[in-house]
């Protein structure tokens, strides 16, 4: 018999896998278990309602971001430091988990709390890798790094173009620049 973590983990992974592939619109309790290789039963015994499921799924993708975040933060290069985010910009499946939870944070008060967390987390790290590498750090500016990024990710993902990550980079370094410029004294 598996640990009650390791049964866990595997539910969460095929609730992450049913969420990237199917969306929130296909994720299902019969679904998730169905991935998992366990009775629906075995499911709802760890996660009882659907809304936990995503809860649960949301935590865990949440925390994967913040991560990634955490990665390239520490990069002083405005290039390097591009070059990683849109490594992890252009990461589709993340970028399709997100996207199915905004849908969910529509719905579900308690989504919407973690996306809020999720939102003033990556902020909290911008300021910190803006002021790393010597930049202008305001809240405009913090807004203006992040809702690049995500739209950067979710054009991507729409368009799957083969040139994404050189654009996504590009992007991210002109928008530095220009930050770096304005850090500059008049």
């Amino acid at each position: 018999m598996r640990p009650v973590q390791d049964r866990r983990q595997t539910i969460l992974e095929a609730a992450l896998a049913t969420l990237r592939e199917e969306g929130y619109s296909g994720f299902t309790q019969p679904r998730v278990a169905a991935r998992a290789g366990v009775r629906q039963s075995h499911l709802t015994y760890y996660y009882p309602t659907r809304l936990a499921l995503i809860e649960a799924v949301a935590r865990t993708a949440i925390d994967g971001q913040l991560a990634a975040v955490d990665a390239f933060a520490g990069e002083a290069s405005l290039k390097v430091t591009a070059a990683s985010i849109a490594n992890v910009a252009i990461r589709h499946e993340n970028t399709r988990v997100l996207m199915a939870l905004a849908q969910a944070a529509d719905e579900e008060p308690t989504i919407r709390s973690l996306f809020r967390e999720l939102a003033d987390g990556v902020a909290v790290r911008i300021t910190r890798m803006l002021e790393a590498m010597g930049l202008a750090v305001t809240k405009e500016h913090v807004a203006m790094v992040h809702a690049l990024v995500v739209g950067l990710a979710v054009i991507d993902l729409a368009m799957g173009r083969s040139d994404g990550k050189r654009r996504a980079s590009s992007a991210i370094e002109t928008l530095f620049s220009l930050l770096h410029d304005e850090s500059k004294p008049s």
